[in-house]
This record gives structure tokens, sequence and C-alpha cells, in this order.
């Protein structure tokens, strides 16, 4: 076997586990040695769920590298917390049961997911803590300054995705008359839509919407998501069909993502003719107050604080470890640092 996961490891480690009797040699096939303890095919599989679950709320990514990195951190993660837990047997630390109880209920999962591979993952943070305590350099925590500089220096980790519903009207050139007559009928109805009353602007919409526009959400008063029952739609939503090509004019995108108060009209243009864009409503957006994100930032500073106080740990415990591929190759120490998934990256993904 390789020493990188072929990609049908990566498809089965989403289906259901195996009975009793199926594992076989799949299960216990081994991929590497920390310090003498294996890490097998069926750990990987164990903490390649659990990664889904946590990075991607359980959907698949269908994108091969989104895959390949999910396999690959989770090779890393299984082999830090064995150096983890190998360094707290050598020294004599424990995990206090508290802290153990608590690493499991802030994971989301249930207590059927948590088998003793993911246990000891999941405690792997909290007993690299308290080795940092007994070595006396502990896990600094942030300052108020600290976390107040990192809120205003990454305001866009902090933006609220808006959903909106988001009606229009469509007139199309026809050839026969100049754009500058479509381009004026389209402000005379948006100033006509403007001059009612904002409890009776939609209606009104979706009236002249029926009546006048050229496309085919007309018959469903212009709403861009027809007949769905579901309205809203992201504001920042992908412009890109099934088969690659856009779903609308570029100009029209523009004009709904610049849409900000309900009840609010835009006029746009493109290369086929004139879009009334009307906002019906909207749902979030916005940047996060700092008095709700401030556990957020704690959480995410003291991790970064933790991180820069692994790097300084790998790099002294490695060299007195046993790391190796099944084949006898050394584990690359690098990789134990790497920031691989999303949530690894920015503030997205994180519970």
């Amino acid at each position: 076997m390789s020493r990188a996961l072929c990609f049908c490891l990566l498809l089965f480690c989403l289906a259901p586990p195996l009975a009793a009797g199926e594992e076989g040699e799949l299960a216990y096939a081994i991929f590497l040695k920390v310090n003498g303890r294996p890490i097998t095919q069926d750990n990987v599989i164990q903490v390649m769920r659990f990664l889904v679950k946590r990075e991607y709320n359980g959907e698949v990514p269908e994108e091969e590298p989104a895959m390949a990195n999910i396999q690959k951190a989770a090779i890393r993660d299984l082999v830090r917390a064995q150096l983890i837990h190998s360094e707290a047997s050598r020294a004599g630390v424990k995990l206090d049961r508290e802290y153990s109880r608590r690493a499991i209920a802030m994971s989301g999962l249930r207590p059927d997911e948590v088998t003793p591979t993911i246990r000891r993952m999941l405690e792997a943070d909290d007993l690299f803590d308290e080795i940092m305590m007994v070595e006396g350099t502990p896990i600094r925590t942030p300052s108020p300054r600290e976390m107040k500089e990192f809120y205003t220096q990454n305001q866009d980790g902090f933006r609220q995705d808006a959903f909106v519903i988001v009606r229009t009207i469509f007139l199309g050139y026809d050839g026969r008359r100049p754009n500058s007559f479509f381009r004026q009928q389209g402000e005379d109805l948006a100033w006509q839509i403007n001059s009612v009353p904002l409890s009776e602007r939609t209606e009104y919409f979706s009236r002249l919407a029926k009546e006048q526009s050229q496309d085919v959400f007309a018959e469903h008063g212009g709403r861009l998501t027809g007949d769905a029952a579901e309205a809203w739609m992201p504001r920042e939503f992908t412009n890109v069909n099934a088969e690659g090509r856009p779903i609308f004019p570029e100009a029209m995108v523009e004009g709904i993502r610049s849409l900000v108060n309900r009840g609010e009209v835009r006029v746009v243009e493109s290369e086929d003719g004139v879009h009334l864009l009307y906002l019906e409503d909207v749902r979030g957006g916005g940047v996060i107050s700092w008095n709700e994100s401030k556990r957020v930032v704690e959480y995410v500073v003291k991790q970064r604080n933790r991180n820069a106080a692994m790097r300084s740990w790998i790099n002294r415990i490695y060299d007195h470890s046993d790391v190796k591929w099944h084949d006898g190759t050394p584990y690359d120490k690098a990789i134990l640092t790497e920031e691989i998934l999303p949530s690894e990256r920015g503030l997205s993904g994180r519970g």
C-alpha cells in the first residue's frame, strides 16, 4: 500500500462502519507508528468522518483536493495527538475528567460517535495545555487589547452572510428603438414603484412584473427563486450553473449585491436590456458586533497562541520521537504545524 491513501479510501471513509467480521485487513492496515503505537486505516477513517462533520457540516466536499486535505489533516491530527499523549505519559501528566467531558461536549458529537480514537484526539488540546503548565510555559491567555486588535484587523472574518428575497422586471432591447428608450422606461417604473408605500410595494412590484417583465420570472411576480418553497437566496451567490455558464448577467449580479434596504429598487443595464431589481427582504449581513464576537475572538486568539506553542514544542520533542510510515520512511515534521483545513485558515467552520 502506498504512503498516501488512494481516493477510494476517501469515498470509503463516508460509508457506514463495517459489520463485525467484515473488516479483514482493511481496518487494521497500519499507515504509521508513533513511538511504537500504530495508526491504522480505521483510525484515519474515523477522524476523517469527524473532520467532514466539523469542516463541512457533514456534507462531503465534491472537490478531490478538499478531500485530500481532510485525509492529510486526519493523519496529522492523529500523529500530533499521539505525540501529546506519549509525552504526557512520560512526564506523568494526566487530564482531569472534567476537561475530557468538556472537550467531548464541545465537539458536537453524539455519545455513540465518540470512539476511543476520537476521544484521544479531542482530549489532545487540553492535555497539551496541561503539559505546558507542568513545563512552566502555560498557553498565554489573550489580553483584552490583543483581542480587540484581532477583531479590528479581521473584520472580514466577522461578516455575516446576508440572505435576500429579490424580484426583477426585465425590459429587453428590441432593436427597433434606441436603448435609451428602455432605460427611460425602467427609470419611470422605478419612480412609480418608489412612490408606493413600503407596506404595499412588494404586491405592486409583483403585479408590474407579471404585466411587463419579459423573462421566465414574470409568472412568479419577478421573484428570482421562482416558485421554490425557499424564497431566500445568498446575496453573495456564485453566478455559475451546473454547466459552468453564468446564471445572470454580471451587471444584474452586481446590482443584487448592492441592494441594502428593504423596498429598495435599482435599475441596471446588461447587453440584453434593462433590469429593475427590487429587494423584498433581507436577513443577516453586516459585521457581528464586538460584544457578540468576544468569546469567538478569545478562542481564536488563544488557539493561535497554542499553535505557536505547539510549533516550538514539536521542534523540541520531535527528535527524540519515533514517527515513521509503514515502510519506515520518516513522517514530515513540518506537516504537524501546517494550516490545512478551512477553520485553520480563518474563522469559518469553528464550532
